[in-house]
């Protein structure tokens, strides 16, 4: 019995373990321009369905580097609405007006991770008061649009600092090409590990009986 409760804690550990990986894989998306569809929450019925209206369920996601990304998202409406307004993380960051018509606006800002929380404050003249609503963007619907080019100093910059991490961290921390390797064949390994575990788990108990 012992030895199940053994066995059982090493699979969730081992778990555990490929989850996180997997949570870091969209942080590692090359610089470019992306589309993707979004998801809209109000916990009201009528808000949900208004906001589903008046929000294009497309945007685009721009990534220059690492920890430097930008949603642009398109209102419709505005003839209705005025006073557009964006919370990251519960806080009002600057917004950016990229284009703008007589029914239409898109707006653009910064974000510092992918996994944000995005609300928006609107003012609906016929309700005379702000409107609050998430913004979900769906990462299952990303698509590149375009690819960014790394200017070759950068390159050289980027090679430079990650020798030195490798240095740095030589007391057993993994280099980039084995973090590589490993999020390839991590799968594949987890699968034989945990079969050698079942195996290894039966004689012992076989052979006790």
């Amino acid at each position: 019995m012992k030895i199940l409760k053994h066995l059982f804690a090493i699979c969730l550990t081992i778990m555990s373990l490929t989850n996180f990986s997997f949570a870091g894989e969209k942080e590692d998306l090359v610089p470019g321009l992306y589309e993707l569809k979004n998801d809209v929450y109000h916990e009201q019925e009528i808000g949900q369905n208004m906001a589903r209206t008046y929000l294009n369920e497309t945007m685009q996601l721009e990534i220059l580097q690492k920890g430097d990304y930008s949603y642009t998202i398109e209102f419709s409406g505005v003839e209705y609405m005025k006073d557009h307004r964006i919370l990251v993380d519960n806080k009002e960051v600057d917004i950016d007006i990229v284009e703008e018509t007589d029914s239409t606006i898109k707006i653009k800002f910064d974000v510092d991770s992918l996994d944000s929380k995005i609300k928006t404050q609107i003012y609906v003249d016929a309700m005379e008061r702000d409107v609050e609503f998430d913004i979900i963007p769906d990462f299952e619907t990303l698509e590149l649009i375009e690819e960014y080019e790394v200017a070759e100093e950068t390159e050289e910059v980027e090679a430079t600092r990650d020798e030195k991490d490798t240095d740095e961290n030589s007391d057993g921390a993994l280099t980039q090409n084995e973090t590589s390797l490993y999020s390839k064949y991590k799968l594949p390994i987890v699968a034989v590990v945990l079969f050698g575990i079942i195996v290894v788990t039966g004689f012992v108990v076989k052979r006790k009986k």
